[in-house]
Formats: C-alpha cells, sequence, structure tokens
C-alpha cells in the first residue's frame, strides 16, 4: 500500500477498506492536536505565562463549571482532559485489534461529551447571538462594537470556542473512526451491499423524523421572540412600569432585546429549510444562486453550533431554575426564565433535525459508489 487512499470501484459498490482507514487517521490527529494544545494551555494557566479563563467569579458565564471554585481545580480537569486525549488518540492511531478499536471509539465519544458537556457553557450561545447583533446595531450605537470585540478576545471566550472546536473535532474522529471499525465508507457511512430499497427507507425515516424535530425545535424557538419583540410596540412583558421604565433609560438594551428577538425568528425560517424543498437547492429569489444545490455543510455546520449552544444555555437553566438558583438580568420572573429554559428542547430537536437531514442528504457517494441521487424532500 503506497499510502494514498484507493477509491472503490461504483459498479462494485464495495467501500475501499483502505479510504475509511485514511479517513479515520486525518480526523484523529486532528483530535491529537487539539489535546496536546489543550494541555499546553492548562501548563500555561498553572505557570502564569497565559491569563487563565477560570478565574472570573463574579461575571461567570450561566453552565461555566470551574468559575466558582479555585482557579486551579478547572486548570487541572483541562490538563488531565487534553492527557487523556493524548493518550486515547495514540490509541487510535495504533489500534489493530477489534477490541481495541472498539475501546478507542467509545474513548473518542466519551471525550466529545465530556468536552462539550462540562466545558462548554452559556456564554457560547451569548456569543452566537449578540454577533449579527452587534454587526447592524453597532453602527447606531455607540461603543457597541468595542464592547464585543473586547468580550470576544477575553480569556473566557477564546478557551469557549478553543473547546467548541475541541468537541466537534472528537465527534468527527469518533465518527469517522466508529465507521472505519465496522467497514463501512468513512464519507458516508454505508456499508458493503447497501441496496436502493434500503436507500428509500433510510431517507424516508430521516425526513419523518426531521420533520417532528424541526416542528418541536420551531415551537420552543418562538417562546424567545414570543418575550422581547412586544418591546417593539412598547409592551413589556413579564415586567411592571416601573421595571420597564428602568430597561428604556438604559442606552441599547430594548434595541438589543427587539434584534436578539429578530435573531430567534429568522432561526426558525431557517430551520424550517432542514425539511422544505430550499433547504436543497436555493429558492428562486436567491439571484445568481437560484436552483443550485445548498452545500450540506453550509447548513449541518452552523446549525450544529447553535445546537449545541442553545443546549448548553438551556441545561443550566432547567437544573438550576427548580432551586430558585436561576435568575436573569430582567428578574426571575417566568417570562424571563422560560424562554431560556426552552432552549434546551430547541437545541436538542435541533441537533436530531440537523442529523436527519445530514443523512436524507447523501448522494451518490464518491469514495463507495453507494446510494442515489439526491431528492426533493416530499
Amino acid at each position: 500500500m503506497n499510502g494514498h487512499p484507493r477509491h472503490a470501484d461504483p459498479a462494485a459498490g464495495v467501500p475501499d477498506p483502505a479510504q475509511p482507514e485514511w479517513r479515520a487517521g486525518w480526523s484523529v490527529r486532528l483530535a491529537l492536536a487539539w489535546s496536546a494544545i489543550t494541555a499546553a494551555l492548562a501548563l500555561a494557566w498553572a505557570s502564569g505565562l497565559l491569563p487563565s479563563p477560570l478565574t472570573d467569579t463574579e461575571t461567570a458565564s450561566p453552565g461555566a463549571v470551574f468559575n466558582g471554585y479555585d482557579p486551579l481545580i478547572g486548570t487541572a480537569f483541562t490538563l488531565v482532559l487534553g492527557l487523556l486525549g493524548i493518550g486515547c488518540a495514540i490509541a487510535a492511531l495504533r489500534a489493530t485489534g477489534e477490541g481495541t478499536g472498539r475501546a478507542t471509539v467509545v474513548g473518542a465519544w466519551l471525550m466529545a461529551a465530556t468536552t462539550l458537556l462540562v466545558l462548554v457553557h452559556g456564554k457560547l450561545l451569548a456569543f452566537l447571538g449578540y454577533t449579527p447583533v452587534t454587526l447592524a446595531l453597532g453602527w447606531f450605537l455607540p461603543g457597541m462594537w468595542p464592547a464585543y470585540l473586547e468580550a470576544l478576545f477575553a480569556p473566557e471566550t477564546l478557551f469557549l470556542l478553543h473547546c467548541l472546536v475541541g468537541g466537534l473535532v472528537w465527534g468527527m474522529a469518533a465518527l469517522t473512526r466508529g465507521r472505519a471499525q465496522r467497514g463501512a465508507c468513512s464519507d458516508c457511512g454505508r456499508t458493503a451491499g447497501w441496496s436502493l430499497e434500503r436507500e428509500e427507507a433510510v431517507r424516508g425515516r430521516a425526513l419523518r423524523v426531521g420533520r417532528v424535530a424541526v416542528a418541536v425545535a420551531v415551537v420552543s424557538a418562538l417562546c424567545y421572540p414570543a418575550v422581547r419583540l412586544p418591546w417593539l410596540f412598547g409592551i413589556p412583558v413579564g415586567m411592571d412600569a416601573e421595571s420597564w421604565a428602568r430597561l428604556q433609560a438604559e442606552p441599547g438594551v430594548v434595541e438589543t432585546g427587539i434584534g436578539l428577538g429578530t435573531a430567534g425568528l429568522a432561526g426558525v425560517v431557517l430551520m424550517l429549510g432542514l425539511v422544505r424543498n430550499w433547504g436543497v437547492r436555493f429558492p428562486r429569489w436567491m439571484a445568481g444562486l437560484a436552483g443550485r444545490r445548498v452545500p450540506v455543510a453550509l447548513a449541518v455546520l452552523p446549525a450544529s453550533v447553535v445546537a449545541i449552544a442553545l443546549a448548553s444555555l438551556g441545561r443550566e437553566v432547567v437544573l438550576a431554575w427548580p432551586a430558585g438558583g436561576f435568575s436573569t438580568p430582567l428578574g426571575a420572573d417566568w417570562a424571563h426564565v422560560g424562554p431560556l429554559a426552552a432552549m434546551l428542547p430547541w437545541g436538542l430537536a435541533l441537533a436530531v433535525a440537523t442529523v436527519a437531514y445530514a443523512v436524507r442528504r447523501r448522494a451518490v457517494c464518491g469514495a463507495c459508489g453507494q446510494g442515489r441521487p439526491e431528492e426533493l424532500p416530499r
């Protein structure tokens, strides 16, 4: 074997055994690099070479697990996570037996889950939500852009984005390694002997699941605009007259809330594309792109990031709300906390809908030659 991936004969309909191994290798190497960087960051925090993102206890974001404790605890956890990732990645690259291969797949999924559940927190959603709002309102509200840039380059935000990348990288490593372990094509996940009948059944099931998931996501997503967009008409949902007057006196707060509510509505429209024709082919009104194929990654990657961010914030709200430990800057009233709690089912449903969309969009695979052309949802 010369080290280059060999492509299977499409007529044979059999995944090439070298190709999944090659694909799994590069994703595991990315996970290895991320883990090494993570361990190096922890050592840099401990030695004082870099500012730690775990020291801000007063303004800690929702779900920032280690910010309320001694920074050494979070630093130690990060170091151990990085070292375990290095060991898992090296084991995956050297795995030869079936038992070892399965263990490394489980280890990769655990790395992805631990990174996303423990280190990714609610500030990610705030960062994603405020980005388009800042780009729009920054022209009219002085100081908004500098404040956004300061928050973006804060150690907590940079480490948060690093952990988001790590969760996605380890998830990709687990996915490709798992496909290689069971002899499936690493590009599409189909196994040898895949039939057109099975393809039709899988696509139909993915479309049905996707529609249910999108419906749940849309209902959950509308909770936030329902309490923010009324501000446009001077209707303060969940606030008395005094609180509303105080809110209006703060520059840019009402405008920002309306902008975030509008962003929520835009998210609803984009989610519908996961089960509509224009999620496969660009609609007619998009000049220059009308009728062209929508790249799968263009929908899957942003939707995955948003789903993670929504679930991260919603999870913390749901866990803290029963104990009365969660409050928003506007108060702890249900009108303010409820829409945030709804982000948990919103994020989970969006994740399911995204996976269903990716499965349904699988066309004829260029690596193994199996499958059939894409179809518009019926």
